[in-house]
């Protein structure tokens, strides 16, 4: 399963990045290969719409789940209808955090 997790830098050491459609990078976790791929947020500048597209974007890369610390009502919408399940981090975590908790 692939996971999204928005992150303030390119390495799992950043932390997660309080914003998720304007987040720096997102970080692509793969459950079942284990691998770990860091994709530049190249919308994170438009004027508006940013967390929809995000999440479109997402989708077309395969991603099934989100892990963020907040999500807007339109990106959430969308996500919703492609199916991606949206899980709300409580507290400030690292990007490594996030991954050892899925490996659990």
């Amino acid at each position: 399963m692939k996971t999204a997790i928005p992150s303030s830098a390119n390495n799992i050491d950043a932390p997660v990045d309080m914003r998720f459609g304007r987040c720096a990078y997102f970080c692509l976790y793969d459950t079942e290969t284990k691998n770990c791929h860091f994709t530049e947020n190249k919308l994170m500048n438009a004027s508006q719409g940013v967390g929809l597209q995000a999440a479109e974007f997402l989708a077309k890369q395969g991603v099934s789940e989100v892990y963020a610390m907040e999500v807007g009502p339109k990106a959430e919408r969308i996500m919703n209808q492609l199916n991606i399940k949206i899980n709300l981090i409580k507290e400030r975590l690292i990007v490594k955090q996030v991954i050892n908790i899925l490996n659990q």
